[in-house]
């Protein structure tokens, strides 16, 4: 066992590190910037997990369940046994995120209100989903609290990568100004039906019939209805260096979700030097001080009105830059977040 110093606590990190979700991105990233005061899982199997748990909970200070899994109700009731904290990192919400994509499932459902009720604490990802489940989960209030997801150091700002190469080494790479972009495929909780027909209300205008939308994401309720729009390009799963590639080329990417509680892609899209329009539901807004981007951002995500007069302004904005100035920077980085994190830890 080890011996902690004083003041110092052993935090017990439970969650996919391995698969490359963006949950799983989050839980690694957390594992290497808390380095020696937390130990994680190490077992793959479900078994193995269960035993785990069993054999490190008596020896950790407090359990982080970062994100969904039936597992973290085996891992809240044995840390109560051994008096324990144990807190639930959550990325999302289970039964609401599926209740919008029109695939219930009761199980889960289940599994997702048991650890809510079993947590010690509650952080959500972003203050606006902190703000949600306080007002959908008003019995849990008192131990709701909030702790932002941070970003990689590698995705920093660099000059437009218009000028870098292409994959294939052969040119640069081109900005087509008429080619929007938008990634979850045909997951309605994104709502690119509504994007696709802001499109067809703006290529009725002068100067915007060659207005194209490329879609990237799995097959979802949506997809159909996408696909019948002649303009549409629908991808499906594309690789990571795909998609990079596809941003580097698009002249505007637009995340118009009713619920995201934090999504990564808009700073991607900014990294990889394309302007961005993004609804005000989306969580990874609070990576930047918004005051005077109001124009890039979508207050209603069901209004085609209001979805087109902003793709419209946004294109060939160069918005780009002023997120840029408006990033909050170091203090999103995944070492502060970690910090804030361990602090929190250690007051419980």
């Amino acid at each position: 066992m080890k011996i902690l110093a004083p003041g110092q606590i052993h935090v017990l990190i439970v969650g996919d590190y391995r698969t490359g979700t963006g949950p799983a991105n989050v839980t690694k990233e957390y594992i290497r910037c808390l380095g020696p005061d937390a130990f994680c899982l190490k077992t793959a199997s479900r078994a193995g997990r269960a035993l785990e748990l069993i054999v490190k909970i008596p020896f950790a200070s407090v359990v982080l369940c970062s994100g969904y899994s039936a597992q973290n109700i085996l891992a809240a009731k044995w840390a109560h046994f051994w008096k324990k904290k144990c807190v639930y990192l959550m990325h999302g919400s289970v039964e609401h995120e599926n209740r919008i994509n029109h695939c219930e499932d009761e199980s889960m459902t289940r599994i997702e209100a048991e650890t809510l009720r079993l947590s010690d604490r509650i952080y959500a990802v972003s203050g606006r989903f902190a703000d949600w489940l306080k007002e959908r989960y008003p019995e849990y209030q008192e131990k709701i609290g909030v702790q932002r997801n941070g970003v990689d150091k590698s995705l920093s700002f660099s000059e437009d990568v218009r000028g870098d190469r292409g994959s294939d080494g052969s040119g640069p790479y081109k900005r087509d100004l008429n080619r929007l972009l938008s990634i979850g495929g045909g997951m309605p909780r994104k709502r690119i039906l509504r994007i696709c027909e802001a499109v067809e209300l703006l290529r009725k205008e002068e100067g915007l019939a060659e207005l194209k939308l490329t879609v990237i994401g799995d097959q979802g309720a949506d997809s159909e209805k996408i696909d019948r729009y002649e303009f549409v390009e629908d991808l499906g799963l594309v690789d990571p260096k795909k998609a990079r590639e596809l941003l580097s080329e698009a002249g505007l990417f637009i995340q118009n979700s009713c619920f995201e509680t934090f999504g990564l892609a808009p700073m991607e899209a900014l990294v990889a030097g394309c302007d961005i329009l993004v609804s005000r539901e989306v969580g990874a807004l609070e990576l930047f001080d918004t005051e005077g981007l109001s124009g890039y951002i979508i207050e209603d995500h069901e209004d085609v009105r209001e979805l087109s007069q902003k793709i419209r302004r946004a294109l060939g904005s160069g918005n780009r830059a002023a997120f840029q100035k408006a990033f909050i920077g170091e203090k999103a980085s995944w070492e502060m977040r970690a910090k804030e994190l361990l602090s929190k830890l250690k007051s419980l």
